[in-house]
């Protein structure tokens, strides 16, 4: 049952398959957020309490404005894509999510690329994904994907004293970071490299 005195945000959320995006979820709901997860395929997640599921993609603009009408923040999970892909489903990204009003728009990937290309194409692609993002009006984040061990899934971040404990809790740390720069709005227009929280 859902706290009335919370303030909770709306969450889209592309890709939602690695342990970081796992841990993102289970933080989210957790807080009692409304969690939407973006899926090609509805039959990938289980839904759960405060957890839906949606059809959607970054094929278009379009697919996306579809799929995100109606939430508060969009985060895309896009560290499996290669580097040639980024700029045209980040402009997907930026313009379905102007189409359909979302005020708010976290890329996570790993973004090393953008701030020392190493050759001419990367540069290219950097410094168009760059003007993208600037013009676009959105307030948007690039986010470093942080390191973490692969296979954790929502249920693991629920089981208390397991022997599994220290990876969840290192990806939970990590949600925990990002859900704040959501709900504080931090570093708008910035690439923002997530830091543990101390004990």
């Amino acid at each position: 049952m859902h706290n009335l005195e919370t303030p909770t945000l709306k969450l889209g959320l592309f890709a939602p398959s690695n342990s970081f995006a796992q841990a993102l979820i289970a933080g989210a709901l957790q807080r009692q957020h409304e969690v939407t997860v973006l899926l090609d395929d509805l039959n990938r997640l289980r839904a759960r309490p405060g957890l839906r599921c949606k059809l959607g993609s970054l094929e278009s603009s379009i697919t996306v404005s579809e799929a995100v009408s109606g939430l508060d923040v969009v985060c895309a999970m896009l560290t499996e894509r290669p580097t040639r892909d980024l700029p045209p489903q980040c402009g997907a990204l930026i313009d379905g999510c102007l189409r359909a009003e979302v005020p708010r728009l976290l890329l996570v990937g790993h973004w090393g690329w953008l701030v020392e290309p190493s050759d001419a194409d990367q540069e290219q692609l950097g410094a168009g994904l760059a003007r993208s993002l600037e013009v676009s009006g959105l307030d948007w984040t690039l986010v470093e994907a942080p390191p973490l061990p692969e296979g954790l899934r929502i249920d693991d971040f629920s089981r208390a004293g397991d022997a599994a404990t220290q990876d969840t809790a290192l990806a939970l740390s990590y949600a925990e970071a990002l859900l704040d720069e959501m709900q504080l709005g931090l570093h708008s227009g910035q690439c923002l490299r997530l830091r543990r929280s101390e004990a």
